[in-house]
């Protein structure tokens, strides 16, 4: 079978989901979907942090984290960010 406009060619029934499914899967590898959007979120994150939105960074944040192992230790670091601005009282510092 193929697809209208493309050169792919799928024998098995299920074949392009299963194709899919093993590319989101390498999120977690730092490839895929997934971790295109949690870089998306990791620097709205940013972005939020910078701005003094705190709440809004912590979210963001949290999505990135939860999209994409690889970025992990970056979303954590602008939550832990986050977390200090507010304890020092506020967006400020």
């Amino acid at each position: 079978m193929t697809d209208h406009g493309s050169r792919a060619k799928f024998d098995r029934p299920g074949e392009f989901s299963q194709r899919f499914l093993e590319r989101e899967i390498l999120a977690s590898a730092g490839m895929g979907i997934a971790a295109d959007r949690a870089q998306l979120h990791l620097g709205r994150a940013v972005s939020f942090l910078e701005q003094g939105m705190l709440r809004e960074a912590l979210v963001a944040a949290n999505s990135a984290a939860y999209l994409d192992d690889a970025v992990r230790p970056e979303a954590l670091l602008v939550a832990r960010m986050c977390i200090l601005r507010e304890l020092a009282g506020g967006p400020g510092g």
